[in-house]
């Protein structure tokens, strides 16, 4: 089961993130715990998520090597076999990087590929476009941009995400910005929604506390960190589904309760408080919870977490 068109990215997809063995004490060279990726997979499956988006910002895609991103997404493919459509990150600042890096996902599977703006170098509306159409063209894949300007300063504007809608492997578009009724990027937002309403494209969230939100304004779907843990996962694929049924109370209600699990997620720099939440270290430059200022408060709180609320999490501290 693999999506090929807009219409299937519709629902719940965890950004999966990537845990490591502990097996290097200097945090540059561990390899990935392929036992607990495997516990977490099927964890997540089992309470109703849509979809698996694995090395993406969330999965540690900045610090894995290219050999682990691609046999991350191999293990990832084997291991889900059918049971829910994969989105591979593949996402560069460099153009041929990431044509490269998507064209070897290709031979994998024929999964559809989630790819970043230009981190670093910010490149020019111009260039934005240029760059995925190219990768569209070299690769046949297709493509989830995501728009992320909090990470990467490059923010892809509505007549050039228009543009690239209109390419046919472009399905989608993974929005992380402020696009609440009131916040800089909702007229955008919108904007995009309804003029490519009729096409082959799909808007999703990349803020997990504004899903709601992006329903509520013609959106489909959400690719979350947050999602990664199993109860909050089923929150969100609850929420989905009543808003699917016109229950639009009981929706919001439920993003209420997902609450508790975004703070925690999000109490550092994602994924810093994932590597708390399941027990794995993190490639340098990122540091533990625990190492950051106040990091033993923010550490209790998080273990607080999952002894009241997500118990799931427990098989991973013992």
């Amino acid at each position: 089961m693999q999506i090929t068109n807009a219409s299937q990215l519709r629902g719940v997809f965890p950004a999966i993130f990537t845990p490591l063995l502990n097996d290097d004490p200097k945090r540059m060279r561990n390899g990935i715990d392929y036992a607990k990726a495997a516990q977490m997979i099927d964890d997540l499956i089992g309470v109703g998520v849509h979809g698996l988006v694995p090395v993406g910002t969330t999965g540690q895609s900045a610090t894995v090597t290219q050999r682990q991103h691609l046999d991350f997404i191999k293990f990832v493919l084997e291991h889900v076999n059918g049971r829910v459509p994969v989105i591979a990150g593949a996402g560069s600042n460099c153009t041929r990087e990431s044509v490269d890096m998507i064209q070897e996902i290709q031979k994998i599977s024929e999964v559809p590929v989630l790819c970043v703006t230009g981190y670093y170098n910010i490149p020019p509306q111009e260039g934005l476009a240029e760059h995925f159409l190219t990768l569209s063209q070299e690769t046949g894949a297709k493509i989830v941009v995501y728009n992320v300007p909090g990470r990467t300063s490059s923010y892809i504007h509505p007549d050039t995400l228009i543009r690239l809608a209109e390419d046919s492997n472009i399905i989608g578009l993974k929005q992380a910005v402020e696009f609440r009724i009131g916040e800089t990027f909702h007229e955008d937002t919108q904007r995009v929604i309804r003029e490519t309403s009729d096409w082959n494209f799909s808007v999703l969230s990349g803020e997990d506390g504004a899903f709601i939100d992006m329903l509520e304004m013609g959106g489909s779907g959400l690719i979350s960190a947050t999602a990664n843990i199993p109860e909050a996962a089923k929150i969100f694929v609850d929420l989905f589904n009543a808003f699917e049924k016109g229950e639009f109370a009981q929706a919001d209600d439920m993003q209420d309760a997902v609450r508790d699990y975004i703070e925690a997620t999000f109490c550092r720099k994602n994924p810093i408080p994932l590597g708390t939440l399941f027990n794995s270290p993190l490639y340098l430059p990122l540091v533990s919870v625990r190492d950051t200022a106040r990091g033993d408060e923010a550490e209790a709180r998080i273990m607080k977490l999952i002894r009241e609320k997500a118990p799931s999490l427990s098989k991973y501290h013992r």
